[in-house]
């Protein structure tokens, strides 16, 4: 499965629980390549009414080749499902591959919906031991069963399998989640989103890697008005 295949698929698998409609992006964001195509980006946006967006980002990069791609589900505000991330990158002898439940809380009762049985997802599959470390910036949106790290290319299609699974335990939760109408409960989700934004927007370092090849104002408002 290729990178493109595998966010048909992760699409297909939304859309089996909430149809999508795309966005129409500025031509200029959604396929801004470099001079010579060193790097190719591709972007896309999706909505529902549940779903405020959902992104993804694929850059390919020549030499040395890699290719990357990044998802992210935001859902409206006015639930309280978390937000799914799903990362990977792909180079000739290794994957670094993230996907993860950003929860907005963290009392018992929400943690035993939407993180605890995710515990049983990821015992179908041997260990996904990192070899290397969380990002610091990451460590507040951690779960017990996050995957985030540098794995063999071998473990591409456990990886790959295994987020699979993950998504697909989270979006039946997404689709049947009622509204939220309580004011405080609803500012923190309000909060956590604009947190998270932020911290993508200022702390991920592939906006940095994609300035060096489009320029920095190109690549800030992908993360700007694409990503986030």
């Amino acid at each position: 499965m290729n990178q493109d295949e595998r966010m048909g698929e992760v699409i297909a698998r939304i859309e089996n629980h909430l149809p999508l409609k795309e966005v129409v992006l500025d031509p200029e964001l959604s396929a801004a390549d470099s001079f010579l195509k060193i790097l190719r980006v591709k972007c896309f946006n999706w909505t529902n009414e549940r779903i405020t967006k959902v992104h993804a980002l694929r850059f390919d990069v020549n030499l040395p080749p890699i290719e990357t791609l990044n998802m992210i589900v935001y859902p409206d505000q006015h639930y309280d499902a978390p937000i799914f991330l799903f990362f990977f990158f792909i180079s000739k002898r290794k994957v670094i591959c993230h996907f993860n439940v950003n929860c907005p809380f963290d009392d018992a009762d929400y943690l035993a919906k939407w993180v605890d049985p995710i515990s049983g997802i990821m015992n179908k599959y041997p260990p996904f031991e990192v070899m290397d470390r969380y990002p610091e910036w990451m460590k507040k949106y951690q779960q017990k069963d996050t995957v985030y790290g540098l794995f063999e290319k071998g473990r591409l299609e456990d990886l790959t399998n295994a987020s699979f699974d993950v998504l697909d335990f989270y979006l039946p939760l997404l689709a049947e989640c009622e509204k939220v109408t309580d004011p405080d409960r609803l500012k923190r989700i309000a909060d956590f989103h604009d947190k998270f934004r932020d911290d993508i927007r200022t702390q991920d370092k592939a906006q940095g890697m994609m300035s060096k090849f489009i320029g920095k104002k190109k690549a800030h408002r992908i993360f700007y008005e694409v990503t986030t």
